[in-house]
């Protein structure tokens, strides 16, 4: 029983309360707007301000994209920087693997091409005589 009432004093600080006084500032900014046109005043004002507090949550929405582009932004410039040294030192391994995987294989075939050419060599030879 206990928490239940901790429970529903929470609820009315927290949720209840706020939410009477956003609607009573909703009302009274209205009826005030109301009052102010009917009376022939300028509304003008009233509408830049709630126009800036409309524009706020956007704005603030609006940080979170702007920090991952800058962020991106930031790191396309580190890359460039600093990858071509990187890139490099890769391509001049990848190099020197091709290079010694095109040297084994040439090792790997030689035989079977000096077989091959002797075999053509003797071909030649008995069409010959």
């Amino acid at each position: 029983m206990r928490i239940q009432k901790k429970i529903r004093r929470e609820v009315f600080w927290q949720i209840t309360l706020p939410l009477l006084v956003g609607v009573l500032l909703i009302l009274g900014l209205g009826t005030w707007t109301i009052f102010t046109s009917v009376q022939g005043g300028s509304v003008r004002q009233a509408a830049d301000t709630s126009l800036i507090f409309l524009l706020i949550p956007n704005m603030a929405m609006a940080v979170i994209p702007l920090a991952v582009f800058a962020g991106l932004a930031y790191g396309v410039i580190w890359m460039n920087k600093n990858f071509p040294a990187y890139l490099h030192q890769a391509q001049d391994a990848f190099i020197k693997v091709h290079d010694g995987v095109r040297q084994g294989a040439d090792k790997l075939v030689e035989p079977v091409l000096k077989f091959k050419s002797k075999m053509a060599a003797l071909d030649v030879m008995k069409r010959k005589s």
